[in-house]
């Protein structure tokens, strides 16, 4: 038994031995056919969609299509005691955004500086632009007919009041006894002799052709309205306390029109950008919201200033970030092989589709045709316009197609 368990131990081990040897033992032939490179891969890419531009990202300032800087008028002298309002800011018609000599100054909407202190029984062109702009702030009076009766007065007091002050109370001139309206006709805002008084409490007496007046009432003096040519306006920038008041003293510089989204860039960044090219970016409300290019508009120091409309919730002098994904506006999107995997060949372009582990040609002379050139992106149109389609021999090209790559 023992002799049994000895002789299978042998077999055992002179077996074992013969692998091992067999296996550290190599011919020639086996040898050099180790030592060969593996076959070739061809080095290919997957035939993409999108725009030969690649997207492109910038920073724009929200800001109006205008800008206005007001001045003082003439009458308005001594230094700026406060400041109500900021840049950004909206100014409605009829507010104060500063005061000067401890009294406001308000805002109004019109196409020419008052150019008298306004008293009661006054006329003119003057007391006309008062009226529509006491409309436009929202305080009624009638029709505007250009004389500054109780009706106006009492909206001037109105004005006053809601800012917290009282309206200057001027002499009356000499006043004329207003014509009663014809039958039929619109009555115009200035009362008539022995009208009732304005619901503020205003007495105006009744006064006849050249009557001398004692009373008082409330008036416009030049130096507490800046006329405006268009409100509501944001204040892009406005007057300090302390600031003495001169004639050629920007009080306000105020903002007007559409906001427009604006970038200047190097021209070396502006790329293919295109007018209309679409945009989009996050608003104010926190909502996507697109933008459109208007205008590409070059500098004197060489730089391109990009303007772009939007509809979105935006704010006068915010910063915001926009995304172009097609930047060139290109028609819809196309398949794209890089450069690399293009063949130029008597004149023409092409790509050649992966089959197996070689490259093989595909339509025209022997490969699938590129359209169009060379893009921001290092990439070529592959195929027949934009869509997928036949490149010939049978092979369409697709999305995800595999070409050769050098």
């Amino acid at each position: 038994m023992k002799r049994l368990v000895l002789a299978v131990a042998a077999i055992v081990i002179v077996g074992v031995g013969a692998w091992l040897l067999a296996v550290r033992m190599e011919s020639p032939q086996q040898a050099a056919a180790r030592a060969e490179p593996p076959a070739p891969e061809p080095v290919v890419v997957a035939l993409d969609r999108g725009y030969l531009n690649g997207p492109v990202s910038m920073t724009v300032e929200a800001q109006n299509q205008q800008s206005v800087v007001i001045t003082p008028p003439a009458a308005l002298t001594g230094v700026v005691t406060s400041v109500d309002r900021s840049a950004g800011d909206t100014l409605s018609p009829g507010s104060v955004p500063f005061r000067v000599n401890g009294r406001p100054v308000f805002v109004l909407e019109g196409a020419f500086a008052l150019y008298r202190d306004i008293r009661p029984g006054d006329e003119g062109d003057d007391v006309l632009a008062l009226q529509k702009g006491l409309l436009a702030a929202g305080y009624a009076l009638g029709r505007p007919d250009g004389k500054y009766g109780p009706r106006t007065q009492a909206a001037v007091r109105s004005m006053y009041r809601s800012a917290g002050y009282a309206a200057p109370e001027v002499a009356f001139g000499t006043l004329d006894a207003a014509a009663a309206p014809s039958p039929g006709a619109s009555a115009p805002e200035t009362a008539a002799p022995g009208a009732a008084a304005p619901s503020d409490g205003t007495t105006v007496p009744a006064a006849g052709p050249g009557a001398a007046a004692t009373a008082k009432g409330p008036g416009v003096l030049q130096s507490e309205v800046l006329t405006v040519p268009r409100l509501p306006a944001v204040v892009e920038g406005i007057t300090t306390v302390g600031t003495g008041i001169a004639a050629d003293t920007g009080l306000l510089t105020l903002g007007t029109g559409q906001v427009v989204l604006t970038s200047t860039l190097p021209q070396g960044s502006v790329g293919a950008l295109a007018v209309d090219a679409a945009a989009r970016f996050t608003d104010d409300s926190g909502a996507e919201a697109t933008a459109r290019v208007t205008a590409l508009s070059p500098t004197e120091t060489g730089e391109v200033t990009v303007s772009l409309l939007t509809e979105g919730a935006v704010r006068a002098g915010s910063s915001y970030v926009l995304t172009i994904d097609n930047p060139a506006a290109e028609d819809g999107e196309r398949l794209l092989a890089p450069v690399a995997a293009v063949v130029t060949r008597a004149g023409r372009t092409y790509v050649y589709v992966r089959e197996g582990r070689a490259g093989r040609g595909v339509g025209g002379a022997g490969a699938a045709r590129v359209g169009g050139g060379g893009g921001a992106r290092g990439a070529a149109g592959a195929g027949a316009g934009a869509g997928d389609g036949d490149a010939g021999d049978g092979v369409t090209l697709g999305e995800g197609t595999e070409v050769r790559v050098g």
